[in-house]
């Protein structure tokens, strides 16, 4: 029994990475630059499962919330920023992002920011997973620079338009969202 336990141990962490690869090295060189310049003592790990920057990070006790938005009473320890640190995390996944969420987007969580995109990779087999966590109040010119070093999603132009005005995804007149009329 003890032996069956062992080899579930040695085999998680492949299963889990199975469909992670190696970040290309060029990408790895520009984001390990832009970091070291603004912030020469953060901790840089580069394997094969990806990418992580980190600086000013600790421990938060968090609650866990479904996609509609409840708050699940059970708590979880993560790793996050504190008020001037961040916590980059990028992973090379093969496959079209296939995912819930919207990205790019900024989850606004309890403690911290987190920005979550999924390009494409250049040659289009595979996508980059990001997240990128930071402080309330992490340098303007850090956090620039690594949003700038950081692989980001191309829009790619629609159809050309027929004329017609566009159809916005929400024309509710009581609402508040952009392209509503009051």
């Amino acid at each position: 029994m003890k032996t069956l336990q062992t080899a579930l141990l040695l085999l998680l962490p492949v299963v889990l990475n199975a469909g992670e690869q190696r970040l290309p090295e060029a990408l790895t060189t520009r984001l390990t630059a832009a970091i070291r310049e603004h912030c020469p003592d953060a901790a840089i790990e580069a394997d094969d499962s990806g990418f992580t920057a980190r600086h000013g990070t600790m421990m938060f006790t968090l609650h866990g919330r479904s996609k509609t938005g409840e708050v699940h009473p059970q708590t979880y320890q993560a790793e996050g920023p504190n008020f001037r640190g961040f916590l980059l995390r990028i992973s090379r996944q093969e496959g079209p992002y296939e995912g819930a969420a919207v990205v790019p987007q900024t989850l606004r969580e309890p403690y911290f920011p987190t920005f979550i995109d999924a390009p494409a990779t250049a040659d289009g087999s595979g996508h980059y997973w990001v997240r990128f966590s930071f402080g309330g109040r992490l340098d303007d010119k850090t956090k620039n620079a690594i949003l700038d070093a950081i692989p980001k999603t191309v829009f790619q132009p629609g159809p050309p338009s027929s004329g017609e005005e566009p159809v916005h995804p929400n024309t509710d007149p009581t609402s508040g969202a952009i392209g509503a009329s009051r």
